[in-house]
């Protein structure tokens, strides 16, 4: 009997040995894991950031775009007026 309890309090010290060793990893796993969210949250934030600035470039981008148009058209009008005023002051030399 002496024997058989020995063999199952060894059982019994073996199992025990390897709970806490699947304790362990477990709160290695569990530390991990909130590391990971921890990052995920950060992530999340830095996107949004990221998000927030593409959304601010994609305005200033417009508004730029929208200027140069004006400009492309008042270049057009002035170029224009330069061509009606270089062919009057020529009719007026050949007037002389």
């Amino acid at each position: 009997m002496p024997d058989k309890l020995d063999l199952i309090l060894q059982k019994l010290d073996s199992i025990e040995s390897k709970v806490s060793i699947m304790d362990e990893r477990l709160l290695h796993v569990e530390s991990i894991q909130k590391q990971h969210g921890d990052m995920i949250t950060q992530v999340i934030g830095i996107v949004a950031s990221t998000n927030q600035k593409v959304s601010d470039m994609q305005t200033d981008i417009s508004a730029l775009i929208e200027g140069q148009k004006r400009q492309d058209k008042i270049i057009e009008s002035l170029a224009l007026r330069s061509l009606e005023q270089e062919t009057e002051l020529r009719e007026i030399k050949r007037a002389k």
